[in-house]
Parts: C-alpha cells; structure tokens; sequence
C-alpha cells in the first residue's frame, strides 16, 4: 500500500509554509523547556507486582510490562506520522521508583520541580499518589536495596558519593543496548512466540519454562500495545476533518495492525517497527541508551523496494526519518540529583550511526547512508546521537559529505573509525562477521554487536586521576569536600618522600588503583546478582540471540555476547600530572617531592610559582610530545589489566574499559584535591581520551597524534575524541578540504574517534547569559549531543574553557 502524500522538505527550501516535521520541531521546543513527569509506567508496575506476590520473578516482570502497555495512556498527536509513547506524554520523563530509591526520596521531597538542573513538572494528583500509593512499595524493594545487601559496608558507604572515586550508573537501570530490530522485521513478533511455543514444547526445568512463559507474556502484550494505537488511530479519524489527516491516520492504524506482529514489507512500516520495539525496551528496563546501531544496514532494503515499486519518494523517506528522530528526542530521562550533575541536559543518548563496511570488507555506504544524514541536519535536534561509521574504503562523495557536515558544525555528528574498532571487537572475542556488523551505543560505547551482545555498556565511571592522589598520600583523602569527609579511602603505600624514581609513583599508583577497582568489582557483581533475580528483561530476552536457544533471560547470561563496561575519566590528568613528577621532580629536581604534597594539600595556597612551573615547564597531553602520551598509554595498560584481572563476569562475559565521561568530569572533579598537573582542587577533569582544558596549545594535528598512540585494542568500550574549532577555521570549500585531509589523516594513523565542537567562545557565552535566544545551540560535550543551556553551568564552563582552534592553526 503506498503511503500517503506528505509536505515534502523541499517546500522549506522555497520559503513555503513549515513542513511537518518544522511544526514538530517547534513543539519540542515549546515543550522541552518545562518536560513533564510521568508516573503511570510507576504506577502499573506497582500495580501488578502487588497481586503477583509470591510468584516467579521474570512472571511477575512479564506481567508487570503487560499491565503497563494494557493502561498506559496512548495518544497521537498532531502531525505525527511514527507513534507510541512510553509514558502517555507528548515528551517528557517516566519513574522508575523499581529500581532507584534516591529519586524516591527527592519526589517525596517536594524537590523535582524546582530543582536548579533539569527539573521536570508534577501534577498534585500525580505526587500524591506517587507518595501515598507508589513509593512506600518499593522501600526496601529496589534494585539498589537488593544490590546493597550484597555488598560490603565499605562499598555501601562509598558508592555514588563525590570525592570516593566510585559513581555505579547502573542504580538507575542497565539500558545502553543495541537490539535485534533486524529479526523484529523480518519475522514479527508472532514469528518470535512460534519460536518460543516451540521450546515450550520440550520438556524443560522449571526456570527454563518460567523465562518461555513471560517471554511469551511480553511479546504478546507489545502487539496488544500496538493494536491499542491502531484503534487510537481510527478513533482519531472518524472525527477528523480534514481529508489528507484523515488518511494518515487510517495508513496509521493499518500499519500498528501490522507491525511489529508481522513482518514489516515497507520503509514506514519498518520504522514504525523499529521506534516500538524501541520503547518498550525502555518501559521494561530503563530509558537510557536504547540504540539504533546502523539505521542505514537495517531499512534500506525497505527503503529499496519503496522506491523500485514507487511507492514511496526520497521526500518522503526524509520527512520519516525526521519524524523517527523527532519521536526518539522527545524521551527524557529522570535523573537523580546526584546523576544529574554528571549526566544533565534531558538527553537519553539514542545512539544512530550509518556507513561502515559489510562482512565481506566491502564498503556498505548506500543511498539512505546520505539521506539520513540529510534528515539529521535538516531537523538537527539532540536525539538520535548521530554517527559514521569510515573506513579507507569508504566511498569518496560519503567521505567528502560526511567531512562537509562536521566542518559546516551543521549536522553535529561524531565518527568511528572502522579499521580500529574492528580488529579491538575481534580482540574480545566477537567473530569477524558480527564484529563488521557492530553498533554504537549511547555517547561511544563499543562492545555492542546489535541483537546478539548483553553489555551493560556504561555499569561505571572510574576516576583515573583519583587513585594518583591517594598514591600521594597513602591511600588517604584529605581534600575538603562539601560531600564527603576525609580518611582512608585507599591501600596504604609509601610515604612519596621514599619514592626514589617515577617507577615507585607508577607502582603506587597502580596499588591504589587496583584497590580501587576490586570495590567496584564488588559492586557489580552485587548489581549483576541483582538484577538476574529481581530485575529479568523477557521482552529484551526474547528477541536477543540465544537467549531462546538456551532457556536464559539476558541478565542471567544468555546472549551469545556479555561485557560489563567501565568508563575511565581523567585520563590526560593523570598523564600530565606524571610528566610533571618525572620531570621536575626525579629529572630536573626544581621541585621536591615534600614541597610538590604539600602544595596539592593546601590547593597551592602560598605556591602559585610552583603551580605556573607545573603547568608551563612540563609536557601536556596533546601536543604530541611522547615524554607525556607514554604515561596515556601506560596508565590505559594498568587500568585495563586490573580490570582483566576480575573477569568473567557475573554473567560469564569479560570487564571491558572504555575511556569517556559524558559530563562527570564536572561531578568528579568537584570532589578531587588538586593535581601534580597544575588542576586546581574542583575543576573539571579531562573528558575522554581529550587533553586537559586549555592545555593542548600546539594545535589540532598534535592533539591527533597524541590520541592516536593509545592502544586501543585494550579500551574495548570505546574512547571519545572531542576538540572545539573556531566556526572560521574551515571556511568555504577551501576549509572543508583542509577539515577533510584532518579527519582522513588522524585516522590513517590509527585514530579511534573524533567529534567536534564548531562554535566560538563568543556564542557560548552568550548563550549562558541568554538562554532563551540559544535554546537549539546543540554541543557536543563529551560523546553525545545535548542542548547547551540545559547543561549546568559548571558543565557550561567546562566547554567554554576548552582550547578554540583557528584557522592559523591548521
């Protein structure tokens, strides 16, 4: 059935009214500044796990979901052409009162609507049941109660407090997922439940039957939420007057009849598929990270048959694409006070990415490889986190398109280098074939091979340059925290006074570290055990590959892939802060060891000089000056072994390190005493595999060539490259040229990823100074796209103080 005729884009082009998707657009606006909080998905699952006392866990989770997508609210609004909420709003947030008891606690405060930092609105009726009816359930019951029974008083006491060097983010959900969307479309969820009806068929434990059951349970509630949409739909048409709606609206009901059920045959119904399949992940587990993988791989052979049979126009799959990526930017994500600080700006870190290379080797760059970047720098909004996949041999218009959009700063993508990220998969273990497939999750988490891998890709966030500072003062925290008092917070190494060489300080170091480590280890595992018997995910289950095959949910291990992924922040901190010691204290002895201590405890009070010799006497990462980036690499070499030291884990999969922050550089910084480096006591730490704030002054090619020495076949989760350009440096076609022989030349030398932020200090200031005028300024922090004046303001200042490249520069 050919779909319906809609505005096409080019009608923007010639000063014609706002098509489709720019009303949308301007609705999210008018909507995203003031989200509002849903509690319904809290409310039904409350609901149901009060009469399923006492049976199975995964049937009680089964049934919980079914009694959400049975009453949720279901709406569709103006314009829409792809549909489904998971929280009954137009755009706003849900509560997952399951499994995070901090955030019960601040609603039950009266503080979500008023907070300084992504505050989210409440109705009277919706609070009070929320702290009459919902919460007092939950006490004693959440996922992170059942996790801290698990662990030791020591990790309790520590765990998601600034200045302890432990921030676990899988208290609020796991999510971060790539999923297998490509077998929805292809056999349909009923094709899904003949597969289950099939193993049921055996004679199978009690276990295996109970996953079978609420897997079944699941499946058959997502097509019942779908059918409920379709009669939505028809509902909505026979009181509507005008005639194209009108006819929208009934291809509308004909496809949620059809999909995800049924196998989806055209690009809208395979859309339509994918954006459901989507949001009901996020209603059974958690809304962040729940990832595209490669959007251009998984619809084009619907977009190929619409347009052989002319049933579809290039327009037209534009406008669809643009209202997929509309629909995914209006989830947001309720976060705790605590989290907000790290991970602020309503986004939820949908990642999208196209391009690449199919098994073969071949370069898979097709036609909806251009048209979703068209689509994404034409509505351009946060969501989907947008990236290309390159390689050597991709197709040289792609490459130049994919080059013109970053030097532009008009689409605000990121890029992945293929023949790194390849080979690291293979490293892990991930068969050659799947590893060519693999998609980006959340900002740039790796380790994900769509439909076939349980990562938990973002469980942690490791404070690298933390366990420097206990090395310097024997395991202890003196700093003056306003969130955690001092002590013991580390192994007890030497007294740095006996330290005779940089080797001691690294020996120390890595001591403190691994001490570290071994407590965040604990408290995965505590969150892992929970999570397989209070937390099942049947739906997800269901469709991820061989989770049916062996009678396993995924939390229990039965994908074909596992990881558990920490995320190291401070990585150039630690670098610098080493060539410093090496440097002016063991080489050149200008500064001793007592004085150096001393100086860091006091956040160099009465030694400013020693401070400025610190900052312009020693190296910097990101100047490609190999006396600094041998301590990158080294402390990435440390940092991954200890962590290979606990695996497997819970689930039978490896511990993997990425190296990347969102904005937690802030969060962990506030906590952290002053550095060797020159960092003074609460500044942001460094993000990424990025060099510290201001100190990469030998321009961007330098920064490059730092990056590029890491070993990146041990930082199996990814690392985020972020550097920030004056708008002038690559004017015209001249500076598109310029920006593209960069791009092709850091990664011919073994680059793993670049974003770029193309906006001047100027603007950005002005932008802090009047929101109001700036509320589409998209910036890209540290991996992901996000609004700049929804960040904090010390996330604010963090882009701000970065170092601006010019055009002389490059």
């Amino acid at each position: 059935m050919r779909c319906r005729k809609m505005v096409k884009v080019t009608e923007v082009e010639k000063g014609k009214d706002l098509s489709r998707t720019e009303r949308l657009k301007e609705r999210h606006f008018s909507l995203i500044s003031n989200p509002e909080l849903s509690i319904e998905r809290a409310k039904y699952v409350t609901e149901s796990y009060k009469e399923t006392e006492g049976e199975p866990e995964i049937i009680r989770r089964a049934k919980a979901i079914k009694n959400v997508l049975a009453k949720i609210s279901v709406n569709i609004w103006p314009d829409e052409l792809i549909v489904g909420s998971y929280n009954g709003k137009e755009l706003g947030g849900a509560f997952y009162p399951d499994a995070n008891s901090r955030l019960s606690i601040e609603i039950e405060q009266d503080l979500i609507d008023d907070r300084e930092q992504d505050p989210f609105s409440l109705s009277p009726a919706d609070l009070r049941e929320a702290k009459e009816d919902i919460i007092p359930y939950w006490r004693e019951r959440t996922l992170e109660d059942h996790a801290r029974e698990r662990w030791s008083e020591e990790v309790n006491d520590r765990v998601n407090m600034i200045g302890t060097g432990i921030i676990f983010t899988e208290v609020q959900g796991i999510g971060h997922i790539v999923l297998n969307y490509q077998k929805v479309l292809k056999v349909g969820l009923n094709g899904i439940i003949k597969e289950i009806d099939g193993y049921l068929s055996l004679k199978e434990d009690h276990k295996r039957r109970d996953f079978y059951d609420a897997a079944k349970i699941s499946c058959r509630a997502v097509i019942d939420f779908a059918e409920r949409y379709a009669e939505k739909a028809q509902d909505l048409m026979r009181e509507e007057k005008d005639e194209g709606r009108r006819k929208e609206l009934e291809e509308i009901a004909r496809i949620c009849r059809k999909v995800p059920a049924k196998p989806a045959e055209t690009f809208y119904e395979a859309l339509q598929s994918i954006y459901f399949v989507n949001i009901i992940a996020r209603i059974e587990d958690y809304e962040a990270s729940v990832s595209i993988g490669r959007l251009d791989q998984i619809l084009y052979p619907y977009y190929k048959g619409d347009m052989e049979k002319s049933r579809l126009s290039r327009e037209e799959a534009q406008t669809l694409l643009e209202c997929l990526y509309l629909k995914l930017s209006s989830i947001t994500l309720l976060l705790d006070d605590l989290a907000e600080l790290a991970f602020g700006g309503y986004t939820t870190w949908t990642n999208a990415v196209v391009g690449g290379i199919d098994e073969n080797g071949n370069d898979a760059t097709n036609e909806l490889s251009f048209l979703a970047l068209d689509a994404r720098e034409h509505i351009c909004l946060h969501q989907p986190n947008f990236g290309v996949r390159l390689h050597g041999g991709t197709d040289p218009r792609f490459f130049d398109r994919v080059s013109r959009s970053m030097a532009t700063g008009k689409g605000k993508i990121q890029v992945f280098n293929d023949e790194i990220i390849i080979p690291l998969f293979e490293e892990q273990g991930i068969t050659h074939e799947d590893a060519t497939n693999y998609g980006i999750i959340g900002c740039v988490e790796l380790g994900s091979v769509p439909g076939k891998s349980f990562n938990s890709a973002d469980a942690a966030l490791f404070d690298l340059p933390y366990c420097l500072s206990l090395a310097l003062n024997r395991g202890k925290n003196d700093v003056l925290s306003p969130f955690r008092g001092g002590g013991q917070m580390g192994f007890v190494t030497k007294d740095p006074n006996e330290f005779k060489s940089i080797d001691d300080v690294i020996d120390a170091y890595r001591e403190q570290l691994n001490y570290l480590v071994a407590l965040f280890a604990e408290g995965l595992e505590g969150f892992a055990e929970s999570y397989a018997e209070y937390h099942p995910l049947p739906f997800i289950s269901s469709i991820t590959e061989d989770c049916l095959k062996e009678g396993k949910d995924v939390t229990w291990g039965g994908a074909k892939y596992n990881f558990t992924s920490i995320q190291g922040v401070g990585l150039a901190n630690v670098a610098d802060s080493l060539a410093a010691i090496d440097k002016l204290v063991f080489k050149e002895k200008k500064i001793t060891m007592d004085d150096l201590v001393d100086a860091i405890e006091k956040n160099f009070e009465g030694y400013e000089p020693l401070r400025q010799m610190l900052i312009n006497r020693a190296p910097k990462y990101g100047n490609d000056d190999d006396e600094v980036d041998k301590y990158a690499k080294r402390v990435v070499e440390i940092f991954s072994d200890a962590w290979k030291g606990h695996s497997p884990d819970y689930r039978g999969g490896k511990y993997i390190i990425g190296l990347y922050a969102a904005t937690t550089n802030v969060a962990l910084g506030m906590g952290d005493p002053a550095f060797p480096s020159g960092r003074m006591y609460g500044e942001p730490l460094s993000v990424g595999i990025t060099p510290a704030q201001g100190m990469n002054t030998s321009g961007p090619t330098a920064a490059l060539k730092s990056a590029a020495k890491i070993d990146y076949k041990l930082v199996g989760n990814g690392g985020a490259l972020n550097l920030k350009f004056n708008p002038s440096s690559f004017k015209g076609e001249e500076g598109v040229k310029r920006f593209s022989s960069l791009l092709k030349t850091y990664f011919e030398i073994g680059g793993i990823h670049l974003q770029c932020n193309m906006v001047d200090r100027k603007t950005l200031l002005a932008a802090k100074e009047r929101p109001e005028e700036y509320k589409d300024l998209i910036v890209r922090p540290a991996g992901y796209s996000v609004y700049f004046v929804q960040l904090a303001p010390m996330a604010q200042d963090d882009i701000i103080s970065r170092t601006e490249y010019q055009e002389g520069e490059i």
